[in-house]
């Protein structure tokens, strides 16, 4: 999706808007009022990526939506006496912890947004098959480079980072957020233990049997979009977004849902354009991989959900990451309802 072709926001703009958003945390955890709350998450369920199929024409051309930088940062002035108290902050403040009133702040005004651009990241990883031992090597190769990429971001906004635990399992099971295999789902991530589930043999089974050995680019994408939920859950994005429809109705909590999985798509465009070159991202396999995610859309799969968005912008947002590689251009939650329908 073509989103970067504004003029980006000066660095240093985010970096102060940062701390001020950093202070304005602290001094919220230090109120110790009624409506702090623990880390917040849906809980009830995983954040699945849907079953990939491949498209079902030749020459489907996605066509994302056109879009500026989101808009400059404003969360209101602080006392200097609030400043310094978060510039003598030693620990990162933990973005899961909020009030419901800091919602639109995390989703709309996330201190990750003003950290620029994901400088290329340094990756080795041997090429997966279809043998759950190579795939598990690949998964676990892959999951340390983005694991020193996105705690970079979080190290940029002064925010506490913590990687999430791998479950890459070869036989079926059960965690937090139900049993695994999960119906409809490729991989999955649970907010409540920071789990990623990807089964080493249902992966290809679901990802339209494309062999990794011939091109693991769509295995890469998938597990970067699962660590994209992670990101969101660890930026208190997570949260904020069910907590604010999780009394509504259904319509408003699809909405919500797609606005959260176009953003894993974009954050995982994001980190696999920093990985292009040492593992091999060709322009061939990521256009194999736009023409799957297409086909991944709600109205592209018959399922009849409208809760991860269309072909266009599953697809688009994806790309949208990998062009620009800047976080705060995967900024779902501050564009119109048509860009993320």
């Amino acid at each position: 999706m073509p989103r970067r072709g504004s003029s980006p926001l000066a660095f240093g703009v985010f970096g102060v808007l940062a701390m001020t958003f950093t202070a304005v945390v602290v001094i919220a955890a230090l109120n110790g009022s009624d409506e702090a709350e623990v880390p917040a998450g849906p809980g009830t369920g995983p954040i699945a990526t849907k079953n990939a199929e491949l498209p079902p024409a030749k020459g489907v051309e996605t066509t994302p939506p056109s879009f500026g930088p989101p808009p400059k940062l404003n969360l209101g002035s602080l006392g200097d006496a609030e400043i310094a108290l978060a510039a003598r902050k030693t620990l990162g403040v933990d973005l899961r912890y909020m009030r419901r009133s800091d919602t639109t702040a995390r989703l709309k005004r996330n201190p990750l947004y003003g950290t620029g651009t994901m400088r290329p990241t340094a990756c080795r990883a041997p090429r997966p098959s279809t043998r759950p031992g190579d795939m598990l090597n690949y998964l676990n190769a892959v999951t340390g480079c983005l694991d020193r990429a996105w705690s970079g971001k979080f190290s940029q906004a002064g925010a506490v980072f913590l990687a999430p635990r791998r479950v890459y399992w070869s036989r079926p099971g059960r965690g937090p957020c139900g049993t695994y295999p999960n119906p409809g789902a490729a991989a999955y991530y649970c907010p409540s233990n920071r789990g990623m589930y990807i089964g080493l043999s249902h992966l290809v089974q679901q990802t339209g049997r494309i062999d990794p050995a011939a091109n693991h680019v769509p295995y890469l994408s998938v597990l970067a979009h699962e660590y994209g939920h992670h990101v969101q859950s660890m930026a208190g994005i997570g949260g904020a977004w069910w907590w604010e429809v999780s009394n509504k109705s259904k319509a408003a909590q699809d909405a919500h849902s797609r606005r959260s999985e176009l953003q894993a798509q974009c954050l995982a465009g994001v980190f696999v354009r920093t990985v292009r070159t040492p593992l091999g991202v060709t322009s061939a396999r990521w256009n194999d991989v736009l023409r799957m995610e297409y086909s991944r859309g709600d109205d592209q799969n018959g399922l009849g959900l409208r809760d991860h968005g269309s072909g266009d912008h599953y697809a688009g947002w994806l790309h949208q990451g990998w062009r620009y590689a800047r976080v705060g251009y995967c900024n779902t939650w501050a564009v119109p309802a048509s860009q993320v329908s």
